[in-house]
């Protein structure tokens, strides 16, 4: 990849006919050089000068205004070239568990991730309340959704029964308590980290 850079001696600003600019001659000479201005060089943006950079924009394929504007002194002047390499792009690396699954304990409020039959992560969670009680059973996930809002906080893994999901929350402050309407809520940080780590059809075992 190639790109430019310049430093030009002075503030770069717009200039406009009749105005005195220390970057007129430097312009006056850029214009020479590209054979488009014939005249002396001086400190007042005249009309031949005008007239010359107006030239040079309609080469340049610019707007076409006759001011001398930073864009067409930019495009005027010599700019170092310099290579660059751009980074390549790194192969992110699975961060799934491939054996993961699920268990919740609705004792403990607690969910508990492994990998296989080894314990991987620990997380507090909010349960059903006494009229809404979390199902116990074997279930899966069925769905993921990122960002669902509201209630459902950050990220929404789903079972595959009836309307139940695991989910963040928007009110963290009742995380260990019996208060929901069946599903299981998180912390969104920890919803968000459960989230990358597991995938559909990831088994979810809910115990007493």
């Amino acid at each position: 990849m190639n790109i430019r850079f310049f430093y030009p001696p002075y503030r770069l600003a717009h200039v406009y006919e009749g105005q005195s600019s220390p970057l007129v001659p430097i312009v006056q000479n850029l214009l020479t050089e590209r054979g488009f201005y014939t005249g002396p060089a001086g400190t007042i943006f005249d009309v031949e000068t005008q007239e010359a950079v107006a030239c040079f924009q309609h080469a340049e394929k610019l707007s076409v205004t006759g001011i001398l504007d930073p864009k067409t002194y930019c495009r005027l002047s010599e700019a170092a070239l310099h290579t660059i390499e751009p980074v390549k792009a790194k192969i992110r690396a699975a961060t799934g568990l491939a054996r993961a699954n699920i268990l919740i304990t609705k004792s403990r409020r607690q969910l508990t991730l492994f990998d296989g039959n080894t314990p991987a992560r620990q997380y507090p969670v909010a349960i059903g309340k006494p009229s809404t009680p979390t199902p116990l059973g074997n279930y899966a996930v069925a769905t993921k959704i990122p960002n669902p809002g509201g209630v459902l906080g950050t990220r929404w893994m789903g079972l595959n029964y009836d309307a139940y999901g695991i989910h963040g929350t928007n009110k963290p402050w009742l995380i260990g308590q019996m208060v929901s309407n069946g599903c299981i809520r998180m912390h969104n940080a920890n919803a968000e980290e459960l989230f990358s780590l597991v995938s559909i059809g990831t088994p979810i075992y809910i115990r007493d």
